[in-house]
């Protein structure tokens, strides 16, 4: 073979081939040609079931002694248009062997298409027509080949050869034509024309009665003609309508036969049938009341991978909820499934180890041989049924999910996979387990959210989505929130608002996770203001806008919950602050006009004139911690502890007034005292301000550092000194102006429980702080007037005359 390729032997042979050799057209001479040159091609890649194997992901070693050398060198050479060209030849044997040859060198898409250009599909359905059956079984086998191309495919549905491979192959009485016939119609029907033709020509009755796994068949029972059917039916059930046909005609139970045969392919394809057909909740039903379960349960002991890695398939599918669950813990599936997994694993660890200390520079140990990566079409389908199996319940609960050397220990270890595919599998299973006590417990212990945050950034849309929910899981309690935010996953989440699937188009499903997770970490005020500091909130305000509905939502759920943990974050929003909005240490006010900023950024900025954030910390500003501390012992000699603070009685609720105004006096006097309006423009609170920028080198303006404040200033510092005296009694408003003289102008609305008017009714007041300072001016109620000085005071009557 070698000679004949490297020393110029496949020019001649193809010579031999054309009317232009010396001897003519002999159709003796081309007939010992073809078949050279098939042997020279590697004959043994034209078996159909060595081609079933790659397409299964399995090596071939068909190529060890330099075939595909000579197939590239035939191609290069021109071959492909006179072996196209003798498909028509008169001869049957030379057509036939012509067919054999190209089966030979079908092997790689170019080479197909263009068999397929050169008019090769027309001239084998034309040899499928003949009545040797030799030449029928070539013509088919190459088909087989060839029709995995997609432009053959649509040419084969203009030839209207779907009836051709099903009356003349599948319909044929050879064996080995049937065997390659339906080879052919399985890569055939992968579009809709073909699978349209199919269901026209009763195609799927034919291949279930192929299988000869009925009590009506007559047919012989032939393991290599059930392996094609069983292939083709696997094709067939991605569509529903298909699925429902098997089903109706018994398709089912003769796939369910197949799984007894001893033939390992057989079983391999039948498992992927049946798998394909669970899609449907009828199938699953019907496939259940076959003992489905209870087969594939059994042939997870196989000692065929395939087998195997089929049977992982099949169970993920059946196993969709509490009934099937349950099937699967008394068929004892989970025991089964368990040492699958633990086989598995054990071979990778040991791959693992030996390749660290490879890396190590440390030899082998004399007699010991390289190994080679588990199979991964394996772990990934172990993976799949793993986390069907974590999202049912009932299955969860049994105790070899999360015992010692259990599923849990066993899918952490594929969880740190270098497979990305396996690694995004076994986030989808680990997943669920969060969502359990007992799980995240076990998974916070393993250190397992640092990996979540890792499947983050995975392309797969599954595993991103998988991520997401299970860092959204970890965040229902407060230890798992306090680890969500000490391993750093809130920025990844924030990023995750952007997910882009693998084609890099919008991940919807990802983003809305993410959305609820960083929803439920925002129950904790420092998580909240840590994920409005970095982006969180100004990219779900934006989400909110979206044309997805659910993501709309889902948006706008995660900021009202960032908002009632994020005081700083909702008065920048919404201008207010409510009641029961608590101030903190730390709170900060950056004012209007500019996009929500984190309080370190803003320290870092350049001193300049058009920013002035307010900063209340009574931890780290000590003069607003003495002026706070002022006012409690104030508060304390007028009567107030914790017995009136709680009452509604008239005393009580006299003795909160005198607070309110005391505080209101001091925060007045620590800012320059009452002003008159007139007087505003002679105050200096601007060179004041400025002051105290310079002072910090900083456009943060700390509270106890302004000497002179105006109503801004004022009621930012009273509702932070309210809410630690007085809590729940003070809103802060702010005008919603955003030009002219009172751009920024805020108040304080006070109440105090039990001051209610006749009706009942709750009485608030507006405060205050900046004339006459302490006074309360009734707000008003359906009963009681409002008093005169509220809009004033408010500025509403001047923003309703002025300028903008």
């Amino acid at each position: 073979r070698g000679a004949i390729g490297d020393g110029g032997g496949l020019p001649v042979l193809i010579k031999l081939l054309t009317k232009d050799a010396w001897c003519g057209a002999d159709y003796a001479v081309q007939g010992v040609c073809l078949l050279t040159l098939a042997r020279c091609a590697g004959e043994a890649m034209a078996d159909g079931r060595l081609i079933l194997r790659m397409r299964n992901g399995e090596k071939c070693l068909a190529d060890r002694n330099g075939e595909e050398r000579v197939r590239l060198k035939i191609v290069e050479l021109g071959g492909l248009r006179p072996i196209v060209e003798l498909l028509k030849s008169p001869d049957l044997d030379v057509a036939g062997k012509a067919a054999f040859l190209l089966a030979c060198l079908a092997l790689d898409s170019p080479v197909r298409l263009a068999i397929h250009i050169l008019g090769g599909v027309e001239c084998l359905l034309a040899l499928m027509k003949v009545e040797d059956k030799v030449v029928v079984n070539h013509a088919s086998l190459c088909l087989s080949q060839i029709l995995q191309h997609v432009e053959a495919k649509d040419e084969l549905y203009r030839l209207h050869g779907m009836k051709v491979l099903l009356d003349q192959g599948v319909g044929s009485e050879s064996v080995d034509v049937q065997e390659n016939a339906a080879r052919a119609v399985a890569y055939a029907i992968e579009t809709e024309g073909n699978l349209k033709d199919l269901r026209r020509q009763m195609g799927i009755d034919r291949l279930i009665e192929m299988l000869a796994a009925l009590p009506s068949s007559t047919r012989e029972p032939n393991d290599r003609v059930r392996q094609s059917a069983c292939f083709a039916l696997a094709v067939s059930a991605f569509d529903e309508e298909c699925r429902t046909e098997i089903r109706m005609k018994q398709g089912l139970r003769a796939l369910s036969t197949c799984l007894n045969t001893e033939d390992s392919r057989v079983q391999e394809e039948a498992l992927m049938a049946l798998a394909n057909c669970a899609y449907d909740q009828p199938c699953k039903q019907t496939i259940g009341s076959l003992g489905g379960m209870r087969n594939a349960i059994g042939l997870l002991s196989n000692p065929e991978q395939p087998v195997v890695a089929n049977a992982c398939v099949f169970i993920s599918r059946l196993l969709f909820d509490k009934v099937s669950g349950d099937d699967f813990i008394e068929e004892e599936g989970p025991q089964q499934m368990l040492e699958v997994l633990q086989s598995y694993t054990k071979q990778y660890k040991q791959y693992v180890a030996q390749q660290e200390k490879t890396a190590a520079g440390e030899p082998l140990p004399e007699g010991e041989q390289p190994l080679e990566m588990p199979d991964l079409r394996l772990g990934r389908s172990i993976l799949l049924a793993c986390k069907s199996c974590a999202e049912q319940g009932n299955v969860r609960e049994q105790p070899l999910m999360s015992a010692p050397g259990g599923f849990y220990d066993n899918m952490m270890v594929m969880f740190r996979h270098t497979d990305e595919i396996v690694s995004g599998m076994s986030c989808q299973a680990l997943c669920n387990a969060a969502f359990d006590d007992g799980g995240r417990t076990m998974l916070l212990e393993k250190d397992a959210i640092k990996e979540f945050v890792r499947c983050l950034m995975y392309k797969d849309v599954e595993t991103q989505l998988a991520a997401a929910r299970a860092i959204g899981n970890f965040a229902m309690d407060s230890v798992g929130r306090k680890k969500v935010k000490s391993d750093g996953a809130m920025p990844p989440l924030v990023k995750q608002l952007q997910a882009k699937d693998e084609n890099g188009k919008d991940a919807i499903e990802p983003r809305r996770a993410a959305i609820q997770a960083i929803g439920k970490c925002a129950a904790d005020r420092d998580s909240a203001v840590e994920l409005c500091d970095i982006g969180a909130l100004s990219q779900l305000l934006m989400l909110m806008d979206t044309h997805w509905k659910q993501l709309g939502q889902a948006a706008e759920d995660a900021v009202e919950r960032l908002l009632a943990k994020s005081q700083s974050a909702k008065l920048w929003l919404r201008g207010e602050l409510d009641y029961e909005d608590m101030t903190d240490d730390g709170w900060f006010d950056m004012g209007l006009g500019k996009p929500y900023t984190s309080r370190q950024v803003l320290q870092q900025e350049k001193v300049g004139t058009d920013r002035e954030v307010l900063l209340a910390d009574g931890n780290a500003d000590e003069k607003l911690k003495e002026m706070l501390s002022v006012m409690k012992d104030k508060a304390l000699e007028l009567g107030l502890n914790e017995d009136v603070a709680d009452k509604r009685d008239e005393q009580s609720t006299q003795i909160k007034r005198d607070v309110v105004r005391m505080m209101a006096t001091t925060i007045s006097d620590a800012m320059g005292g009452p002003i008159a309006y007139e007087q505003y423009n002679d105050f200096g609170y601007s060179t004041d301000i400025q002051r105290c920028k310079e002072t910090r080198k900083s456009n943060v303006v700390w509270i106890g550092d302004i000497r002179k404040g105006v109503c801004r200033h004022r009621a930012f510092t009273f509702k932070y000194a309210c809410d630690k005296i007085l809590p729940y009694l003070c809103r802060l408003e702010r005008s919603k102006i955003d030009r002219g003289l009172h751009v920024g102008h805020a108040w304080n609305i006070i109440k105090f429980y039990g001051d209610n008017d006749v009706e009942g009714k709750q009485r608030t007041y507006t405060l205050d702080l900046m004339h006459s300072v302490g006074e309360m001016y009734e707000n008003g109620t359906d009963v009681n007037a409002q008093d005169e000085w509220v809009p004033l005071y408010q500025r509403k009557d001047i923003y309703a005359q002025m300028m903008l």
